[in-house]
């Protein structure tokens, strides 16, 4: 018996196995522990997570959220994003800084061997918008193509946007807005112009010195020519200029059309130009003959051009245009319906649009604005983009806009269209009816032929160079095509934004609340605090 009890004390084999199974249990245990270690930790991120994309969607919506509001979205926001059960949520809320917290268990896989069934996570979460100064132009299609429906889901999708970003930034020197209507011509607002005496002259040092004032721009027209200024033949007529105003020429290898060089009136080339629409032929397809007379519309020898002027009532001497008002013989102008998308007749034919407003941070005064569009006139997208560069700017036209290098200031650009670019090509002699860019007849988009394709592609062409002229001033580009099929359009459209998802194509109006609500949570910078 003794022998055999020695036999087995000093048996190493056994000794291993039985050492092996004691040392097992401990092992065992340590593998579940870490097993539900892992299980607690998987929970507490996916609890973080949600927190922290609950608090974000909490703070979007600003600080006039009450909390049951705020409550509501952080419940709705987990349930259908997340698969947890949690519990004892709070949610603080100071201005638009947001913090929510809550907690959740975890069940554990070998906690009961010691008195553990679950284990309860917390997570904690703060938001609050990004410190920043947001300068937004919003560049909208009013085209005759946009009456009716469309008018008014844009009215109402843009009216959403000022209201909730609003909202959302208390500070209301961190956010202004300007609204940039576009169609057939971009309006500046005719208070810009000069102001007239009683006898009819125009005063100097009146109107905004980045006009031509004095008719100096070296620009082709059919009628008018170099050194008569348009105002005083609007004032002639005894009509009024509207604000609207042609696109400035490419000249010396600068793009005057497209970019923001400072109006200088010792460069006529440089100044901006009222729009003037000539008196045309009284046949041939001619829809704004306003004045008597019967002339070539594109004759050009001396005794044309002086016949041209004398239907304005302009006396032409062989060497000088006398332009005192009080010898220049009266006319009467014809202001009846043109029967084209209810424009009048007269030298301000065409002029629908709505006059540009600048950078503001009255926000009731351009949500009235934007219910006041109305739609009329053809799609120049270039000219919409153009001025939407140009009210960021911080210099003139307006110059409310902080310089491009300020700290903290995100300058941002939103186009709508419905509708291709087009000039409303003719077969008339001018080839087209006026618009930014006069006649077609002048060449100032090149040597085209009368043709819509011809022009929609230079047209195009233009405005990608007005998007990569913006961007390169770095503003951040949005665009939106609206019920428009055309692939060209969509096509140019995406190459003007910014990136790809800066770029929204609405194949129904009913969309529009969406994509600003998109575009409007990707402007506005939230940060985590926690």
């Amino acid at each position: 018996m003794l022998g055999a009890l020695k036999r087995f004390l000093t048996n190493s084999g056994g000794n291993f196995a039985i050492t092996a199974a004691i040392l097992s249990v401990p092992l065992v245990l340590a593998a579940g522990v870490m097993v539900d270690l892992t299980t607690i930790s998987r929970s507490r991120a996916e609890l973080q997570q949600a927190m922290d994309a609950a608090v974000l969607a909490v703070a979007r919506e600003g600080d006039n959220l009450t909390n049951q509001q705020a409550e509501q979205i952080v419940r709705s926001f987990l349930k259908n994003n997340y698969q947890l059960t949690f519990a004892n949520l709070n949610i603080m809320r100071q201005g638009t800084s947001v913090t929510i917290d809550a907690t959740a268990d975890t069940n554990m896989a070998f906690g009961s061997l010691f008195g553990y069934q679950d284990w309860t996570v917390a997570a904690a979460s703060t938001a609050d918008i990004a410190y920043a100064s947001y300068e937004i132009a919003l560049v909208l299609d009013t085209t005759g193509s946009m009456a009716g429906g469309k008018l008014t889901a844009m009215k109402d999708a843009v009216d959403g946007l000022i209201e909730s970003m609003s909202a959302q930034i208390q500070n209301k020197n961190r956010l202004m807005f300007s609204l940039v209507p576009f169609a057939t011509f971009v309006n500046v607002g005719p208070q810009y112009g000069p102001r007239f005496d009683a006898k009819g002259i125009q005063i100097p040092g009146t109107g905004a010195p980045w006009l031509d004032l004095k008719g100096n721009a070296p620009i082709p027209q059919v009628d008018l020519q170099t050194g008569i200024s348009r105002f005083q033949v609007y004032r002639h007529l005894n009509k009024e200029w509207k604000g609207c105003v042609e696109t400035r020429m490419r000249s010396g290898g600068k793009d005057y059309d497209i970019d923001d060089t400072r109006a200088d009136q010792s460069k006529p080339e440089t100044l901006y130009i009222p729009a003037f629409a000539s008196d045309e032929g009284d046949t041939g397809g001619y829809i704004n003959s306003y004045l008597e007379g019967k002339v070539d519309p594109l004759g050009i020898n001396p005794g044309q051009l002086i016949t041209k002027l004398l239907k304005y009532g302009i006396l032409q001497l062989p060497n000088k245009t006398i332009v005192v008002p009080g010898l220049w013989r009266k006319v009467a102008v014809d202001d009846s319906p043109s029967g084209y998308q209810g424009f009048d007749k007269g030298p301000d034919f065409g002029c629908g649009t709505q006059p540009i407003t600048p950078l503001t941070n009255d926000y009731n005064a351009l949500r009235n604005k934007v219910r006041s569009f109305e739609a009329r006139g053809n799609t120049n997208i270039m000219e919409g983009v153009s001025w939407g560069m140009r009210v960021l700017s911080s210099g003139e036209p307006f110059g409310q806009g902080r310089r491009k290098d300020t700290v903290g200031v995100e300058k941002i650009m939103i186009v709508l269209t419905d509708g291709s670019n087009t000039m409303g090509v003719t077969d008339t002699d001018l080839g087209s009816n006026y618009s930014s860019f006069g006649y077609l007849s002048d060449g100032r988009l090149g040597p085209l032929t009368p043709s819509g394709s011809a022009t929609n592609a230079a047209m195009n062409e233009r405005t990608l160079a007005a998007c990569n002229y913006a961007k390169a001033q770095g503003i951040e580009l949005y665009t939106i095509r609206l019920e428009e099929p055309d692939v060209k359009t969509g096509t140019m459209l995406q190459q003007c934004a910014t990136s790809a998802d800066h770029y929204f194509d609405a194949p129904s109006r009913s969309q529009l609340d969406d994509v600003f609500k998109e575009i409007r949570e990707r402007v506005v910078r939230l940060r985590l605090a926690s």
